[in-house]
């Protein structure tokens, strides 16, 4: 399998990508190919990035969004899936020869480097359709403010976040147990940049659901979370009004679910929960603005 690597240009430990240099994928091949992170274990710190082909017939963004989702080949031991196995494509479109994707909340665990290349995956390979020239990548529930502002283009890669340091954040997260209406929890691990918001992270996390068995999802997976911070051991939720759709009952156990994880945090001792901006109340016997009983 012929490879195409794209160098890393390192200096003192910041990286940098660069792919002004470079020809776009489909120029230097027939055919089209699928980019994935390369396992730094298996392909050494020389490539960040590779290709391989696309073995599909057909030729479409859902086709190639699919194949990627679905990650690299077997035999290309040295490739890393690009998009998480828990994200999902919601939804694109294309507009101006752009084509916007809409991912799970999963999508947003990803931070720094590993979002990045996560990113361009999604551009290399979707540029190369006719009528594509770059990608937008939004998350529902989550992600990156850049994201809202910037189209990815092949010609024009910026490494964002690489200079940042990683920290880590442990959350227990609430779920609704199966067969009953009471909530467990699962211990998550998040790897954050100094400038993430862990409380945003989580609540993503949250909305994508559960990983462990025997725990089923409560809210719903196109809620969004609007923004969330934390001030003096204080943290406030800002959601989107999807929240006040679902039954009384389970609103309330839903609201528990979202107090309970977020008073895990180390940051946080109470919660005060917006709707749309506007403080949510109580509901259902559940209070959103006070720590888990």
């Amino acid at each position: 399998m012929k490879k195409t690597p794209v160098r890393l240009l390192a200096a003192a430990l910041l990286l940098a990508l660069a792919f002004g240099c470079a020809p776009r994928p489909q120029e230097e091949e027939a055919g089209l190919r699928l980019w994935f992170p390369v396992d730094p274990a298996l392909g050494g710190l020389s490539a960040a990035l590779d290709a391989c082909p696309y073995a599909g017939e057909e030729h479409s963004v859902p086709a190639l969004l699919d194949a990627l989702a679905a990650g690299p080949p077997a035999e290309a031991q040295e490739l890393c899936r690009a998009i998480p196995a828990g994200a999902r494509v919601l939804s694109w479109s294309l507009e101006n020869r752009v084509v916007n994707v809409e991912l799970s909340a999963a999508y947003a665990e990803l931070v720094g480097v590993e979002l990045t290349l996560a990113d361009y995956c999604i551009a290399l390979t979707l540029a190369q359709l006719p009528g594509v020239d770059g990608v937008r990548v939004t998350v529902s529930g989550g992600g990156q403010s850049y994201r809202d502002r910037q189209a990815l283009y092949p010609e024009d890669v910026l490494f964002s976040g690489a200079e940042e340091t990683p920290v880590e954040a442990t959350a227990a997260l609430y779920f609704r147990r199966e067969g009953g209406n009471t909530l467990g929890y699962e211990l998550r691990k998040f790897r954050l940049t100094e400038d993430s918001v862990p409380a945003k992270a989580v609540l993503a996390a949250l909305i994508a659901g559960p990983e462990d068995q025997g725990l089923l999802p409560l809210l719903p997976p196109d809620l969004t979370v609007r923004s969330a911070w934390v001030e003096a051991g204080a943290c406030t939720a800002d959601l989107s009004g999807r929240l006040l759709d679902l039954p009384e009952e389970e609103r309330a156990l839903a609201l528990k679910s979202i107090v309970d994880t977020l008073c895990s945090l180390d940051t946080v001792e109470r919660v005060q929960i917006l709707i749309d901006g506007e403080p949510a109340g109580t509901f259902g016997g559940a209070d959103p603005t006070g720590p888990p009983s």
